[in-house]
């Protein structure tokens, strides 16, 4: 039996799952056993197992109902079968929908922490049904190994995990990663996690704001910060900062998706004089959906000799030592991990205020600056500001590591093992 199980939807490009792993590491370290487990069979992994992890993937889903996948029989009859077939298939899954947001006061007021009554039965079988395969296959892994703990990280993946230990005797904790007050989800999925959420022992979240927007949402049987820690990996002597060492340079650590706000970057980068930024550049690190689109955008803003993009790499290390700046402007954010890095290094930073998150840990002028979330221009003034002021950049700096010093796991375990329900010995 492990003592602890991580569950994340895959080990792919994210800020969940470098936290997720740095979790799975340290107390793996300290000779618990650790599983690594991810729901999205041959997703390619981008972060690599920490040693004594044991990393499960659940088998591939099917990609039809069995009376589909005979789309060989060309025939009429097997045609018409199949589109039969297809549209039953469909209307059960809208009636299911259907059926959870019309019951959903007799759901509210019925499921409690611990019920188990005709509500709490009904509805777990009917959001279920809407978790397919994927459910499925989690929850059998979870009723045979029987883990003694669990660890969810990300909306969807805590919903599933919900589920799947509803009525399993697991120490469940969710782990939600973004701001739910700005985070679109559609009503039957925001329905699903105000209600799975009741299952779990402990729902968490990474910064106040968060925590704030969850107690609004629903009754928790314990709602508890849990910090990010930052990576042992990140404790890097002052020797290793000097100004010496950094280059023109302003670096977004991101993935490429709208959520992020790198198209206002690219725009920003694009509207400070020519004569302000000489011999700055603009460099992305990151992958996603929005890279071609951003691409384009660079080369309209006439920005194509000044901007790299990186793609996703390992090696990130390398682009903190040597930027000066760090920006993310994001349209919604949890407490994004690429943050804590960068104020690792020494990186004065300029974030948007869309979240509470960052601005937890970056104060207007301390750390860096905080901007009016989609404006462009105030992005600009901040980014020229510390462009032209060297000796700004490295008390912002400065201000940002000392800061960060709260987030080392020495003063972060406590909060982790009580959450967590971890023995003191592993």
């Amino acid at each position: 039996m492990d003592d602890l199980w991580v569950v994340l939807p895959h080990l792919g490009a994210g800020g969940a799952q470098k936290v997720g792993l740095l979790a799975a590491e340290h107390f793996s370290a300290q000779g618990y056993r650790v599983k690594v487990v991810t729901l999205i069979h041959g997703h390619p992994v981008r972060h690599a197992i920490p040693h004594g992890v044991i990393h499960q993937e659940l088998g591939p889903e099917s990609k039809s109902h069995p009376l589909l996948r005979d789309g060989w029989n060309r025939s009429w009859m097997a045609r018409a079968r199949r589109f039969g077939v297809a549209q039953f298939l469909k209307a059960h899954r809208l009636l299911i929908r259907a059926q959870l947001l019309l019951l959903s006061p007799w759901f509210e007021s019925r499921i409690r922490p611990g019920s188990d009554g005709l509500a709490s039965t009904l509805f777990s079988r009917r959001a279920s049904s809407l978790g397919a395969e994927r459910l499925c296959s989690l929850k059998v892994l979870i009723e045979e190994e029987r883990p003694q703990r669990l660890l969810s990280m990300l909306t969807r993946t805590n919903i599933l995990c919900c589920l799947a230990a509803w009525d399993l005797p697991i120490h469940l904790v969710v782990s939600e990663r973004n701001d739910p007050a700005l985070q679109r989800l559609d009503r039957v999925w925001s329905l699903l996690r105000r209600l799975c959420y009741r299952r779990a022992d402990v729902v968490t979240a990474n910064t106040d704001g968060v925590i704030q927007a969850l107690k609004l949402m629903g009754q928790w049987q314990r709602l508890e910060l849990l910090p990010n820690p930052v990576p042992i990996s990140l404790e890097v002597s002052e020797q290793q900062l000097t100004s010496d060492r950094r280059q023109q340079e302003v670096l977004a650590l991101a993935r490429l998706q709208p959520q992020k706000g790198l198209d206002l970057l690219l725009r920003a980068f694009a509207l400070i004089v020519p004569s302000s930024r000489k011999g700055w550049r603009l460099t992305l690190v990151g992958e996603g959906p929005e890279g071609t689109a951003l691409k384009r955008l660079s080369a309209e803003l006439g920005l194509d000799d000044v901007v790299s993009f990186e793609g996703f790499r390992t090696d990130t290390q390398t682009f903190l030592r040597r930027a000066s700046i760090f920006a993310l402007p994001s349209r919604f954010e949890g407490m994004p991990n690429a943050l804590l890095e960068a104020m690792a290094f020494g990186l004065p930073s300029v974030v948007s205020d869309a979240s509470p998150g960052p601005l937890e840990m970056v104060r207007d002028g301390v750390e860096g600056f905080v901007v009016p979330s989609e404006n462009v221009e105030a992005l600009a003034r901040a980014l020229e500001r510390l462009i032209l002021d060297q000796g700004l950049r490295e008390r912002c700096g400065a201000e940002a590591r000392t800061t960060l010093a709260a987030m080392d796991w020495s003063v972060l375990e406590p909060c982790w093992r009580s959450v967590l329900a971890l023995p003191k010995e592993g």
